[in-house]
């Protein structure tokens, strides 16, 4: 028992950095993403550092749904690799130890890193959305105020220069006066006595309401003048928030909770309206989990291999494995959501295939049944390595 435990902490103790350190490396490549686009609100709308450092935040748990089933698989098949590669895993059969004595620590790490996942993806993740759209809007309504200042032409906005006398409180404004560029072939000046801006929080829309103005457009070919007055108007401000989507009036569906989706997917079905979008979005949220434990189980046994490869190799498996893993959930999703194939016969039949073909594995390699496939594979690589090697004649 002692042994055990000691071997059970040596796995551990080599799966950790590893899966650590792939999970920094996935997160910091999708915030690059992010950051190049978050970069220009700081730059050119003045966009306090602060405020994209919790977008980044909120966008942290949809991340780590996906990190993390991705660096369980990394950190076990780098980890067998290593002991495989240093003839560790040959020693400790010679001690009588069989593989499922190996996997025993790296399916417990699986079942918790199972529960993480879970946790994030049916709590923190719709939470999230909704914390974010929420400060993606004061977001916004501050870039309003910061490119409206008494006295100054501000251009914040895009195609629009705007210019106040004075700043009351509630956001109200007295003296009003816009150029307004957005279409280059008819541009025009308002000018108004008062003004507002109004802040939509479901939209993420800012708008500017005026009384008792004018709107003088440009000057006809014939060099007639005209101008059009008005007692009240609106006018929608363009605040380019690259990160917030515009336009959205209803909750969206990843913004929902479980039982939002579950109520909404009941009063669907009765009104005789397609549920497939709702019940899709719900068994996504509840089987990308299950990965962690389709993981923790093939990983060991694809690890172990006769050649010195190392952790190289590790990782290129591991990778194939998780793309060949989401590229089957992702058409599970798109015949879900057309209405093609019920979402639970979708997400969960490639789940339990794939849960009994690592379960498969780990029976064959703890009998020490060699995997042809990988032979194969190993051999068309080689082949196609002499080929291109080979000078080719003129």
């Amino acid at each position: 028992m002692v042994r055990m435990r000691i071997l059970d902490r040596y796995i551990l103790g080599e799966m950790i950095p590893s899966f650590f350190l792939s999970m920094a490396v996935l997160l910091l490549v999708l915030f690059l993403e992010k950051l190049f686009r978050l970069a220009d609100l700081v730059v050119s709308k003045g966009v306090p550092l602060m405020s994209i450092v919790k977008v980044l935040i909120f966008a942290m748990p949809s991340f780590l749904v996906i990190t993390i089933p991705m660096s369980l698989v990394v950190a076990s098949l780098t980890a067998f690799s290593r002991m495989s590669a240093d003839s560790e895993i040959t020693a400790m059969k010679a001690s009588r130890i069989s593989l499922y004595g190996m996997i025993r620590p790296v399916f417990a790490f699986a079942l918790f890193a199972f529960i993480v996942t879970a946790f994030t993806s049916l709590i923190l993740v719709p939470s999230a959305d909704v914390a974010l759209k929420v400060h993606l809007f004061n977001m916004v309504k501050s870039s309003a105020m910061v490119g409206i200042e008494p006295g100054v032409f501000g251009t914040t906005f895009d195609g629009m220069v705007v210019y106040t006398d004075k700043m009351g409180p509630h956001d109200t404004m007295e003296g009003v006066f816009i150029s307004d560029e957005r279409s280059a072939k008819e541009p025009y000046v308002i000018v108004a006595k008062r003004g507002s801006l109004i802040a939509d929080p479901k939209s993420l829309n800012v708008t500017l309401s005026l009384q008792d103005g004018s709107i003088q457009p440009p000057v006809s070919d014939d060099q007639s003048y005209s101008l059009m007055r008005f007692s009240t108007a609106r006018l929608y401000l363009n605040i380019n928030s690259s990160f917030a989507k515009t336009g959205d009036t209803d909750i969206s569906i990843e913004d929902m909770s479980n039982t939002e989706l579950l109520q909404a997917s009941n009063k669907a079905r009765q009104t005789g309206k397609p549920a497939y979008p709702l019940e899709t979005e719900l068994h996504k949220r509840l089987s990308i989990p299950f990965a962690c434990l389709i993981f923790g189980l093939i990983g060991p046994p694809l690890g172990i291999r006769k050649s010195r490869s190392g952790k190289s190799a590790g990782v290129a498996i591991a990778l194939f494995v998780f793309l060949v893993y989401y590229i089957i959930l992702g058409m599970a999703a798109n015949l879900a959501q057309t209405g093609t194939v019920s979402p639970p016969l979708s997400f969960w039949v490639p789940n339990c295939i794939m849960a009994v073909a690592a379960v498969i594995f780990v029976v064959k390699k703890a009998n020490d049944t060699n995997f042809m496939i990988w032979n194969r594979i190993t051999m068309i690589y080689y082949r196609a390595k002499n080929r291109l090697k080979k000078p080719v004649l003129p």
